[in-house]
């Protein structure tokens, strides 16, 4: 049995992070400025202000707008429509699921999802100008308190018959054999958020494992604002081989989530 757990980091760590592993392209605002002037938002419409405030109320006011919808280019994304933040936000909520896989055997391939919460999933992302994320496994595969450790299935593939082989895989699908899983799924649909199952756990009914591999990501496509929330269930599969050691095999899974600029 082993449980699903998040790696939390504050979003300035993931940014601070990200500029230190990875070339850092910066988002372009609409602030503008000179000697003499300064233009905080660029507005085209009727009317609107930036900071509309009294003693005790503070607003930001939009009137008219001439065009609303996004578009995009190789290097820069605009939307247009009323005032919206301009600040970058993410979030990962894992939901609190325990899978078990029961007796594991020589012969046969034990499965299970990690489904609940109110996604039905096992965590959900979800992202606001950050021009996409990864979601990285940090964790090790069940293990005993013995030190035993079930082998990583460290190529993808189907579940092995073979009695003598020992595994451990993920994918992030909807699976037939077994018959398990979902797929991501983007909320409020894939114009929207692009959330999508990683290169090596993205075919369905096959599975792999490693530590530090990247298992889920959103890209930002060209046309495609990567805003919205992302559901991703995770499927598991374990076998035991005539040699495994006896024991209760417990993983808590990690998993980050880092920016991409």
């Amino acid at each position: 049995m082993f449980r699903i757990r998040r790696y939390q980091r504050l979003f300035s760590a993931i940014l601070f992070g990200a500029a230190l592993t990875s070339m850092y392209t910066p988002l372009a605002y609409g602030q503008y400025s000179s000697s003499n002037y300064k233009v905080e938002e660029t507005i085209f419409g009727s009317g609107g202000e930036l900071d509309a405030s009294s003693t005790n109320f503070r607003a930001q006011q939009g009137a008219g707008a001439l065009g609303v919808g996004q578009t995009s280019s190789n290097n820069f994304d605009a939307f247009g429509g009323f005032i919206t933040t301009n600040e970058p936000f993410l979030e990962m909520v894992v939901s609190n699921i325990d899978v078990d896989f029961g007796i594991l055997s020589d012969s046969v391939t034990s499965y299970g999802s990690a489904q609940g919460g109110d996604c039905n999933c096992s965590f959900y992302i979800r992202t606001y100008n950050t021009s996409g994320y990864i979601v990285v496994t940090v964790s090790q595969p069940p293990a005993t308190n013995g030190g035993s450790v079930l082998d990583a299935k460290t190529t993808q593939g189907v579940p092995s018959s073979d009695p003598t082989v020992e595994e451990f895989g993920i994918n992030l699908r909807d699976n037939t054999t077994p018959n398990i899983g979902a797929d991501p799924v983007n909320v409020p649909d894939n114009s929207f958020a692009d959330g999508q199952a990683a290169s090596g756990y993205e075919i369905p009914d096959q599975f792999k494992y490693n530590i530090g591999d990247t298992v889920a990501r959103s890209q930002a496509t060209i046309g495609n604002p990567a805003i919205g929330q992302t559901n991703y269930t995770l499927s598991y599969i374990a076998k035991a081989n005539s040699i495994t050691p006896a024991g209760n095999h417990i993983m808590n899974h990690d998993l980050v989530v880092v920016a991409t600029f």
